[in-house]
Parts: structure tokens; C-alpha cells; sequence
């Protein structure tokens, strides 16, 4: 039996655990030391000093203490049940071996602290950096890494916005970020990623520390360069001022685009996609009255509960939804490199070949940055070489334009491209503000939420005053293609795209109808139709007066400018097959299987009056078929 405590401290796991447990500690104090005296603390530092370095401590802790149990059992296993353990050792400085042994361990803690402190330090600003959010923990978010230092908030941390000051955000985005870490280990994440907007902190708490929404900022003036896509590349300008407003009571009345964050009042809406871009659902509370309105456009009831869906309160990021990942388009980009550089305008239809090389879709992004060049040079060398050998350095710009606008913009792995994120500031390429106003957002007295230009710019236009080529007024916006009719309230998105600019024709945009009346519409190709028998003699155009109704009345009275000979056989014909049309339909859907529903759709939206021989061709087949198969 042994008469003096045996030293169970000494033993290889309690040595690792108290060395871990020290490290860990010192690793801490470290990280709230820095946390302590920065201006701008990082919130990824309570990544590790209140939890990975806390597991660490915990962990050396829980060695030590096995490593003492596992030594204390062996002990009593070795010499009895009586046997005396030492769990701490006897610091006894009159003999040399202690003091030996402390001087030692002086000396390496005096070695490891400036250590610890240095690589602490740099840990610390690293795991505030972007290329620690962007290319270590989220190396998916390439596209939107590249994007951001390429932005306006180049210099603004990824975390100032993403995750913003507090404890409470940024456990809540920790958590909920835990299944996407799970994902991108799994490779099972979605391409492309989603957009965070629902998941970002209230604007208050991160846009608004250097923002000032209430500031009132009056009118801003905004220059838009553009470029046609013809052999000359032609410019046009168009300046307008933005009535960007404010709520400053001081310096003028709530009022312009940021009158949707004036203090005074709040913006409810409710979207039915996680996108944010179908609203069909908006109320707007007066705090000073305490009163509301609630515009839809769904056609219900302002006193009907609101649709099921996505339900916010207007912030910035519900209209600056891109203020930092911006994917440009490819009409936008060259045109900001056109004006940048001007000697690219030289090279014939450098807009419409550059866009329509950026457009195509590449498996991935080397080969897409060689097959963009390829496709100029080939385009070039065979239609304008003349050109290439004069400007060889022009060319060569217009390249290496090019393979930028792809390296910044387009991620074939990701399945980024500018179309996947639609921006909400401005109607030309995205919705973006005719999500609400549109004209078909109304009230309970019918009024509509405002679809006047005016509200949010005005335009400059030459002033035309003798011999002052640079005097400007207020105008009105003309559209290079006179927009009537219902054209007229056609929003700008379903033309502008951002890609190759749509041919001026009514063809391009109703397909479905041009294919329908010369008889080639894949849907109907096991009918048989032949073309109606006046395309190749007439034009959309010589029937559609956008100018005039679009009632069949008045169509008729055009049917009868050329068919004046034959008056009494052509007036009211148009009500006649209209009336004829709807009947076979009936006839049709009566008989019509779930087959047969596509084709009765898409025959609905080629209009039947288009082509009526090949309509009733079809109506009739449909409802002939289905009896043949019932009998």
C-alpha cells in the first residue's frame, strides 16, 4: 500500500488536455481583446471566441479530467482501493529540478503569447475579410463575390449587411445557415443560389448606418447612353431628372421615390413568389392620421383578407434589392463601354455582334470567354477583314471588352447570368417598380396606385430656341417606336431583356399568331392548316390601326376599305366568324379529353379570327375525333 500520493496529473491525455484547454483560453482572451478595442468589430470573431474556441477549452478540459480519472484507476487497480492520488503537482522552487522546469515553461509561454497575439490579431481581421466570406466558407458564392467587388459597395464588408452588429442576428443567421453548410459538403445545393432577401436583417439595422432615408435629396440628374444595334452603332442620349425626394421636413415635404420611406407613414405588401415580383396585395398606413389604404390588383375586395403569400414591409431592399450584387446586362454593359471607350463604335455592328456573343449559352466559363472571341473574329475576318487590318488594336479592345462583361457577369457553373436575379430599381429590363404601379393596383373607389412617368422623373428635352443649341426644357419621353394602342401600356421589360434587342416587327413579339396564320404552328402540324389566304398580300399592319379600337366593329369597317365591291358579303363577317368560332369551341370542349385541352389553348391564343379555315379545321376535328373514339 502505497504511504505518499502518486502523481496522476503526470500522464500523456491529461498533458494534451490542459495544453489544449491553455491554447484555447489564451486564443479567447486574445480574440475579446481585439473585439474590445475595434471600432468596427467583426461579427465572425464570435464565431470562434464564443464557440469554436469555447469547444476547444471545453475539450482540453474534459481530456484532463478523463486523463486524471484513467490514471487514478490504474493507480488503485496497481496498488488497492487505499491507494493516495496527487491530482496537482508540489511547486517546491528550492529544488533545482522545479526551478528548472517553471524557467521552461516561462520561457515557451513568453514564445507562445506574442505568437498567440500576432495570429490571433490577423485572424481576426481575416475572418471579417470578403475573400474569407466569399472564396473559404462560401466558395459557391463566386458570382455574387465577384459582382460585389465590382460594386458600389466594394469596400463594405460582406458581414456589415449580411449579418450587421448583435448577438441576436448573428446566431439567427448562423442557424439558419447550418443546412446550407451541410449542402455545399453534400454538393447538394441549388444552382444558382437564391437570393437572400428574405433572410437579411431590417434595412434599420444595416443600410441605414451609413444611409439616411429621411435626408432630402431633391432631383438628381441621370445621363443614359445608348447604342443601336445597326451597322453604325448609333448613339442616342436620354437625360432625365430623378425625383429621388426625400422626407426631410426641413428642407421640403415628404415627396419623389424615397416618399416610400417617409417617417411618417409604412408600405405593407404581400408577394405570392419568394422572388418579391408578383404584389398583387399593397396597403399604405398614414401614422399621423391612422388611417390606410389598400390598393389590389388581384380583383377582390380591399376588405377581403389578404392573399397567402410573402408579406413585408417596404424597406430599402425591397427596391435596392441589387445595390451590391449587380449582374449587368449585356446591352447595358457594352453600351457603358461604348461610351467609355469611343473608337469601339467604329468596328460595323460591334453592339449587335458583341451582345449576341455574350448571350450564348457556354458550359463553362473558359470555354465561354474562347468561344465569345472566336465568334468575333470569325464574324469580322469574314465580313468586315478590311476593317480588322486597319483597326487591329481597335479589335482587340473590343475583345477584351467583351471577355470582361462575360468574366464579371455570366457563371455558366453557377447558372448566374444577369437574367437570374431581377433588379428592382427602375422598369426597363425587370419589373422592378411596375410591380405595383402598373395601373392595375386599385383602391375600394377605384383609384389606381399612380402609373405617371411624372411622379418619379422627368425628361430633358432640347429647348429648340434659336441659336442656343444647349438650352433644355421639361418634356415628355418619345419611344424611337411610336407605342399605340394597347401597346401603349406594355411594359418596358417584355421588350428591353438586356439581350439582343428585338426586331421592330409584329412577328417577334405575336409568334404565336404570325405562325398560326401561315399555317406552321407545331401545335397544330397533324391538322393540315394551310396559311390564310391573304398572308402573303397582307400585313398585320393594313388591318391593326393601333390608333382605333380594336373591337371587331371597327376591324370590319377595314375589311370593307378593300372589299368595297363586295360590300354585302364582307360587312359583319368578322361578328359572323366570331360567332361561328365560339360555337365550335363549345363543341369542341364538350367533346375534349385532356389531350386535347393544349390545343384548344393555344388556339385560343392564336385567335381563331386570324385564320378561320384553319380553325374550323381544327374545331371540328377535335370534336369529330372524340365522338369516333366514344362510339
Amino acid at each position: 500500500m502505497a504511504t505518499e500520493g502518486q502523481h496522476v496529473w503526470r500522464n500523456k491525455l491529461t498533458y494534451v488536455g490542459a495544453f489544449i484547454a491553455v491554447i484555447a483560453l489564451i486564443f479567447i482572451l486574445s480574440f475579446l481583446f481585439f473585439e474590445l478595442i475595434s471600432h468596427h468589430p467583426s461579427p465572425y470573431v464570435g464565431l470562434f471566441a464564443y464557440l469554436i474556441l469555447p469547444g476547444f477549452l471545453l475539450l482540453g478540459l474534459v481530456l484532463a479530467g478523463a486523463g486524471l480519472l484513467v490514471a487514478r484507476r490504474r493507480l488503485t487497480h496497481r496498488l488497492g482501493a487505499e491507494a493516495k492520488a496527487q491530482y496537482l503537482p508540489r511547486i517546491d522552487l528550492n529544488q533545482p529540478r522545479h526551478r528548472h522546469t517553471l524557467l521552461a515553461l516561462a520561457a515557451a509561454i513568453a514564445l507562445t503569447i506574442p505568437f498567440i497575439g500576432v495570429t490571433s490579431y490577423e485572424g481576426y481581421h481575416y475572418t471579417e475579410s470578403d475573400g474569407f466570406c466569399g472564396l473559404v466558407c462560401h466558395s459557391v458564392m463566386d458570382p455574387q463575390y465577384s459582382a460585389h467587388l465590382h460594386s458600389p459597395h466594394a469596400r463594405v464588408q460582406c458581414a456589415e449587411c449580411h449579418i450587421g452588429r448583435g448577438a441576436t442576428w448573428y446566431v439567427k443567421s448562423k442557424l439558419s445557415g447550418v443546412h446550407q453548410v451541410l449542402a455545399i459538403a453534400l454538393d447538394t445545393y441549388t444552382r444558382p443560389i437564391p437570393p437572400a432577401i428574405t433572410e437579411l436583417r431590417p434595412a434599420t439595422g444595416t443600410c441605414q448606418q451609413c444611409h439616411w432615408p429621411a435626408k432630402f435629396f431633391g432631383d438628381q440628374l441621370v445621363t443614359i447612353h445608348h447604342f443601336a444595334s445597326d451597322k453604325d452603332n448609333s448613339p442616342t442620349e436620354l437625360r432625365l431628372l430623378v425625383k429621388t425626394g426625400g422626407s426631410d421636413a426641413t428642407t421640403g415635404p415628404p415627396s419623389g421615390i424615397h416618399w416610400h420611406m417617409a417617417l411618417g407613414h409604412s408600405i405593407e405588401f404581400v408577394a405570392t413568389d419568394p422572388g418579391l415580383q408578383r404584389i398583387p396585395w399593397v396597403r399604405a398606413t398614414d401614422h399621423r392620421t391612422n388611417t390606410h389604404r389598400i390598393y389590389r390588383s388581384d380583383g377582390r375586395s380591399s376588405t377581403d383578407p389578404p392573399p397567402d403569400g410573402i408579406r413585408r414591409t417596404v424597406d430599402c431592399m425591397d427596391c435596392h434589392n441589387r445595390a451590391t450584387h449587380i449582374f449587368r446586362s449585356p446591352s447595358e454593359a457594352v453600351d457603358d463601354a461604348f461610351n467609355v471607350d469611343p473608337t469601339l463604335r467604329t468596328l460595323p455592328f460591334a453592339k449587335r455582334q458583341l451582345v449576341a456573343a455574350l448571350v450564348e449559352p457556354y458550359s463553362d466559363k473558359l470555354r465561354g470567354l474562347d468561344q465569345l472571341s472566336d465568334a468575333l473574329r470569325s464574324f469580322f475576318r469574314s465580313k468586315y477583314p478590311k476593317v480588322v487590318a486597319k483597326q487591329p488594336d481597335v479589335f482587340d479592345r473590343l475583345l477584351a471588352a467583351g471577355r470582361e462583361i462575360y468574366r464579371l457577369n455570366f457563371f455558366p457553373e453557377m447558372d448566374v447570368t444577369w437574367q437570374t436575379y431581377p433588379d428592382n430599381i427602375g422598369h426597363k429590363e425587370f419589373p422592378g417598380c411596375f410591380r405595383c404601379h402598373d395601373g392595375k393596383h386599385v383602391e375600394a373607389n377605384g383609384n389606381p396606385i399612380s402609373h405617371d412617368c411624372s411622379v418619379c422623373h422627368s425628361f430633358l428635352v432640347p429647348a429648340h430656341v434659336k441659336n442656343e443649341k444647349s438650352l433644355e426644357q421639361i418634356g415628355g419621353f418619345t419611344h424611337p417606336i411610336t407605342l399605340e394602342g394597347p401597346h401603349a401600356d406594355i411594359r418596358c421589360d417584355r421588350c428591353h431583356t438586356g439581350g439582343i434587342a428585338p426586331a421592330p416587327t409584329c412577328a417577334k413579339c405575336h409568334d404565336t399568331i404570325s405562325s398560326f396564320r401561315a399555317g406552321t404552328s407545331p401545335e397544330f402540324s397533324s391538322f393540315g392548316i394551310s396559311a390564310e389566304p391573304m398572308y402573303d398580300t397582307v400585313e398585320c399592319q393594313d388591318c391593326h390601326d393601333l390608333s382605333k379600337p380594336t373591337d371587331t366593329e371597327t376591324l370590319n369597317k377595314v375589311c370593307l376599305e378593300c372589299h368595297d365591291d363586295e360590300a354585302e358579303r364582307f360587312a359583319g363577317i368578322l361578328k359572323e366568324w366570331q360567332t361561328e368560332a365560339s360555337k365550335l369551341f363549345k363543341q369542341a370542349e364538350a367533346q375534349a379529353g385532356s389531350n386535347e385541352e393544349g390545343v384548344l389553348s393555344a388556339l385560343r391564343a392564336a385567335s381563331p379570327l386570324h385564320n378561320m379555315d384553319a380553325a374550323r379545321k381544327i374545331l371540328t376535328a377535335l370534336a369529330a375525333e372524340r365522338v369516333s373514339r366514344l362510339e
